[in-house]
């Protein structure tokens, strides 16, 4: 009997060590936790999970350790791992609302927005009175093409917080999208009011009133923003442009050349210099401008590339060099106005007037108006001229 109480008192004892352990253990996990919680913040993630691990293995059925872990594996872009992790958080507690949102977030970091779309519509089928979740949904389905959609999901996020910048921006830019001038607008003074210095709301306020051609506006607003130190290549274009239209050719010229230094040029950056140039007077620079604008053009505007150097060429007598370009802007988009410009200029060049003859019945034919009269009576004269040379 007395050798088979050494087994049970072990066995005892043993018991008693590991509740022991389990009572003691609840602190040190608190304490594990705690510097976990302490290196995530200091952007540790391998460190802070490694923590988590061991608590986690202590207790599996912690979501808060599930979370964490979770989370740790996305910072580190670890996604497989972490949506194991998130889908254990589900099995454990389906109306988790962090671990749905994670899931959504991951799915459009993996340009699966249609897989996004369905966790953040479980978001509001579980909470339809959560601005955040109308505004999850709203990029969703604006990353999906899905305009008026995104549009509704945008607006009632806006009904519930009318502060968010970023609902009215993207409101802002919806808008703008489908012309919807008016509720751009809108909308927009509203996000001013509350954040004049945003850029986002002050490129739009640029493009807005661009749409509408108040360039006096489009030019405050760029400016506003280019205070900031932002110097966005396209609105620094539009305020060149703009300038342009205000006829403040020097400030247009800065600002579109100043494109051109630092190499961030397109066709459309020499185009409107060349433009400017050109109502500066100085001619020369602005026929260099409009054939830099030819050579890297591949946009619908190369027939007024072509036609504006054309023009200049034509003042210069330089005849044989505006009929090809002229003709190179009517084979691009037969305009009736390029085909009197050829008319005219074939007419100056050539002896034969056969050509400059044709070419102004063609543009006659076209029905346009702004050369008629001009076009019938250079007919008139050129058909004389034949009678009586026969």
């Amino acid at each position: 009997m007395r050798f088979k109480v050494i087994p049970i008192l072990i066995t005892v004892f043993w018991l008693a060590a590991v509740q022991a352990e389990s009572q003691v253990g609840s602190p040190v996990l608190e304490e594990k936790y705690r510097q976990a919680m302490a290196l995530m913040a200091a952007f540790q993630f391998d460190q802070a999970q490694a923590l988590l691990s061991d608590c986690y293995h202590h207790e599996p059925s912690n979501t808060d350790y599930l979370l964490k872990i979770a989370y740790c594996n996305v910072q580190t872009g670890r996604y497989p791992d972490a949506k194991l992790f998130y889908a254990q958080v589900l099995k454990l507690d389906s109306l988790n609302a962090e671990a749905l949102g994670a899931l959504g977030n991951i799915a459009e970091r993996e340009s699966n927005y249609g897989k996004a779309a369905g966790y953040y519509q479980r978001l509001i089928q579980m909470d339809s009175t959560n601005a955040f979740y109308f505004k999850k949904n709203g990029f969703a389905a604006r990353r999906r093409g899905q305009a008026l959609p995104a549009l509704g999901y945008f607006l009632r996020a806006n009904e519930l917080n009318d502060k968010d910048i970023e609902t009215i921006d993207q409101l802002t830019d919806i808008y703008l999208a489908l012309n919807q001038l008016d509720y751009a607008g809108q909308i927009l003074t509203k996000g001013l009011q509350l954040d004049p210095r945003n850029l986002k709301l002050l490129y739009n306020k640029a493009t807005l009133e661009n749409k509408l051609k108040n360039y006096d506006l489009v030019a405050a607003a760029v400016e506003a923003a280019m205070e900031q130190g932002d110097t966005s290549d396209y609105f620094q274009m539009l305020l060149g442009v703009a300038y342009l239209h205000l006829d403040s050719l020097d400030r247009a010229v800065f600002h579109l050349k100043a494109i051109c230094d630092r190499e961030a040029d397109s066709e459309y950056t020499h185009h409107f210099l060349g433009l400017a140039y050109r109502q500066q007077g100085q001619i020369d620079e602005a026929a260099l401008e409009f054939e830099k604008a030819i050579e890297m053009g591949i946009s619908d505007k190369m027939p007024d590339f072509h036609a504006d150097l054309a023009a200049i060429l034509e003042n210069r007598n330089q005849r044989k060099a505006a009929i090809a370009h002229f003709q190179a802007a009517y084979d691009f988009d037969p305009r009736p106005e390029f085909l009197f410009h050829l008319a005219r200029n074939a007419d100056h060049y050539y002896k034969d007037k056969k050509i400059a003859l044709r070419q102004y019945e063609q543009y006659l034919a076209t029905g346009h108006q702004a050369y008629r009269e001009v076009a019938a009576e250079r007919v008139r004269l050129l058909k004389e001229q034949q009678f009586f040379s026969k």
